[in-house]
């Protein structure tokens, strides 16, 4: 008997273990609680093993206390799994809490009873016979048999409920844990009252336990999966997946597996029905269109979810079938799409761009967009180099860049041809972030045999009631301003922007004609000694227009500069200088030089040192008599490059003048590499410094540095008698501004200054 009780118990703690080590592999509240139900059925049947085998009285009494009081912690496991497999005692909060403090307290003292004996002690009778005697007085023992009893009538009658309330699809599962349950409480009765060491209601509850698992995970009726099939297989070209009463998934088809990436763990689909279902307010038939990732696809399915009872309205479980209708949405989508979209780039096209910025615009006034758009300077060219294949590869590259730089709540669009927009949050849009964007469009556009340019104008909407393509247009205005201005690739649209840009385009389109009708006049402003005695003259110009008068340069450089037609004006005046010197040689004057101004985008635009010279060999003359003014500016540009073309024209006989000189930031370094002949100082350096003596000192200073570098020296702005007398005291003696005269017309400089 001793060695059969062993083998048997044995073999029982060995597969409550291995049910214990499979629950705690699966996922879910329901595998934990099976979990931590059979590890506690596994620990106590330890604990028989050494109270039924291991000697001694010690042992024996701790191990009964300990084999009670895990008998109370294993009913609560039960107590708990039961919640979870029938549904009862979710609202019994209260009741648990008191029965695990019972439990607890019972644990403690039956520990304490070991050393105290104050519960039970125990007297051997012979190696199988045990007389177990509870302390008189003390009540702990009883209410020990009245709770664990009390728990397990309580436990015996739920799963008699749950018998006469399931479909018989199901009532095996809670018969088989209710025969077990009154057999294991019949067995421990016996035991309690028999003097034998071996208990038999040990082997009755780890036969459950082991049962209890097997019928969570393992057993589905056979006769419930035929009567399933009968009544949802329809079409098996149709995903087909049902759920038992408990949620549990117990049949899916091969369709619903590849939908859901199911192999042997269905956690997820159960996780995600019981989700789906908890946000059901009636759970009877319905239909409805779903979206699933299947693979890397994303496929339409309409979904029929159904109820199935049994002929006495017990619910049994239900199932859902999955019609793929991936082929008439996409077809739809498509042709809404083709209506929506731009075919090339699959953007919206215009239409919907403004539609969806506009009702953007109209429901959303806790923040403020502002209008982003693109263009790229020039493209016909591109289109007729390379061809239109090659254009329309670089637009829908462009926009495959617009879309990945995109964040939720953008919306872009494509205008037209290779006009894009983007409406996005004002907050959202950072100067620097825009920059390389641009930048990076470029890289991936350019190469060896071409170069494009993007262009970006900004808009910030004040006012969402405008219409859309008006926020369009002003961008794109505001895009238009720098299309040959080479410092930046942004502007931003205003009110002045919109005045500047009509007068800008005022200006272009008016100039050539003005260069060929000569409306364009050459002024001189002299530049002389202390007495007025004049040595030569600056040539600046101004513009005889039929129709507004005499203009200054004000209005008009700034806008031929960042068209990049400066060149053109710059080659017209070094003509009209020439040919004047030209004049002044046949009459015999060979004193007095004109200086002109060479431009930083004439060095990029034209062979800067071809066309002076031709034009000194066109009129004859010397071209000392010429001389050539650059700023500072300029040259840095492209420092090397540059430097290389000024030696060749000082070389050539040309005097070379620095202009504005001090009002960059590498004036002294860039003495040291350049041989020039005149500096030239704007007395505007001196009045942009808040500290008057220090500016003069630093003044005298440049003066002082130009002579000893044996380079003249020329003071330009000078307008006051005090100015004159200090620039005298510091050395300079020759002298440019309104203080001798204003830029005049070159017929009254000639009788002002070359009569005397």
């Amino acid at each position: 008997m001793r060695v059969f009780y062993g083998l048997i118990i044995t073999a029982v703690i060995l597969m409550i273990g291995a049910c214990a080590l499979k629950a705690y592999k699966k996922e879910g509240a329901l595998a934990r609680v099976v979990f931590l139900y059979e590890l506690g059925a596994f620990i106590c049947g330890i604990i028989f093993l050494v109270y039924t085998y291991v000697p001694g009285t010690t042992i024996t009494v701790l191990c009964k206390g300990l084999i009670m009081a895990s008998f109370d912690w294993l009913l609560i496991l039960l107590m708990y799994y039961t919640q979870y497999y029938t549904g009862m005692f979710k609202g019994v909060v209260g009741v648990k809490v008191f029965m695990i403090a019972y439990s607890l307290l019972e644990t403690v003292a039956f520990l304490i009873n070991t050393w105290t004996r104050w519960i039970f002690d125990i007297t051997y009778i012979s190696d199988d016979q045990i007389i177990v005697q509870f302390a008189k007085g003390n009540v702990l023992g009883r209410l020990h048999y009245v709770f664990a009893y009390g728990i397990m009538l309580l436990l015996i009658l739920s799963y008699i409920v749950m018998v006469e309330r399931m479909s018989r699809f199901y009532r095996f599962r809670y018969f088989a844990i209710l025969i077990l349950l009154l057999a294991a409480s019949l067995l421990d009765i016996m035991t309690t009252w028999s003097d034998s060491i071996y208990d038999m209601s040990m082997a009755a509850f780890g036969i459950m336990s082991i049962l209890i698992y097997y019928l969570t995970y393992r057993y589905v009726p056979n006769e419930l999966i035929e009567n399933t099939f009968s009544l949802i297989i329809r079409d098996m070209n149709s995903g087909i997946i049902c759920f038992d009463n408990a949620g549990r998934c117990i049949y899916c088809n091969g369709i619903v597996k590849e939908m859901y990436s199911i192999n042997d763990n269905i956690n997820e689909v159960e996780h995600n029905y019981a989700s789906w279902l908890h946000t059901q307010t009636e759970h009877d038939n319905k239909k409805f269109r779903q979206t699933i990732s299947v693979g890397d696809e994303r496929r339409s399915f309409d979904i029929s979810y159904n109820r199935v009872y049994d002929d006495k309205h017990n619910f049994i479980c239900d199932y859902f079938i999955f019609n793929d209708r991936t082929e008439a949405v996409e077809l739809l989508e498509y042709e809404k799409f083709r209506a929506t979209h731009d075919n090339l780039t699959g953007l919206l096209n215009k239409e919907q761009f403004y539609e969806e910025t506009a009702n953007v615009l109209r429901n959303d006034r806790n923040h403020t967009y502002c209008l982003v758009c693109s263009n790229i300077k020039d493209f016909k060219l591109v289109n007729e180099l390379f061809g239109i294949e090659k254009g329309d590869e670089i637009i829908k590259m462009q926009a495959e860049l617009i879309k990945a730089s995109s964040e939720s709540g953008y919306i872009c669009g494509r205008i037209q041809n290779d006009r894009f927009a983007v409406c996005m949050p004002k907050d959202s849009f950072k100067n620097e972030i825009m920059q390389n964007s641009i930048v990076s469009m470029q890289d991936r556009f350019n190469n060896a045999s071409f170069k494009i340019r993007v262009v970006v104008g900004v808009y910030d909407i004040e006012d969402v009631d405008e219409p859309v393509s008006n926020m369009c247009d002003k961008a794109f205005i505001a895009s238009e301003t720098i299309k040959n201005n080479y410092e930046t690739n942004i502007a931003y649209y205003d009110d002045k922007l919109l005045k500047r840009t009509l007068e800008e385009r005022r200006v272009i389109s008016e100039f050539e004609g003005a260069i060929e009708k000569k409306e364009f006049k050459m002024f001189l402003q002299p530049q002389v000694n202390t007495h007025g005695k004049a040595y030569g003259a600056e040539a600046l110009v101004r513009w005889q227009h039929p129709e507004r008068g005499l203009l200054s340069p004000f209005f008009f450089i700034d806008i031929l500069e960042t068209t990049g037609l400066i060149y053109k004006l710059d080659m017209y005046m070094w003509e009209c200088a020439a040919a004047k010197l030209s004049e002044w040689k046949k009459k015999g004057d060979t004193v007095h030089y004109i200086s002109v101004n060479i431009s930083t985008k004439d060095f990029y635009l034209i062979d800067v040192y071809e066309v002076i010279t031709s034009i000194v060999k066109k009129y004859d003359i010397e071209p000392k008599m010429l001389k050539l003014e650059i700023t500072e500016t300029a040259l840095m540009s492209d420092l090397k490059k540059n430097m290389e073309v000024i030696k060749s024209l000082r070389d050539y006989g040309f005097k070379i003048e620095i202009d504005d000189f001090g009002s960059g930031y590498s004036s002294l370094n860039m003495l040291k590499d350049i041989s020039a002949d005149v500096l030239k100082i704007d007395m505007a350096f001196l009045r942009a410094t808040e500290n008057e003596v220090k500016g003069q000192d630093i003044l005298e200073a440049i003066i002082s540095l130009g002579g000893k570098l044996g380079m003249e020296v020329i003071t330009e702005g000078v307008e006051t008698d005090k100015q004159l007398i200090m620039l005298t005291e510091m050395g300079c003696h020759i002298f440019q501004g309104y203080y001798f005269s204003k830029p005049i017309p070159v017929e009254e400089f000639e009788q002002k200054y070359m009569n005397e």
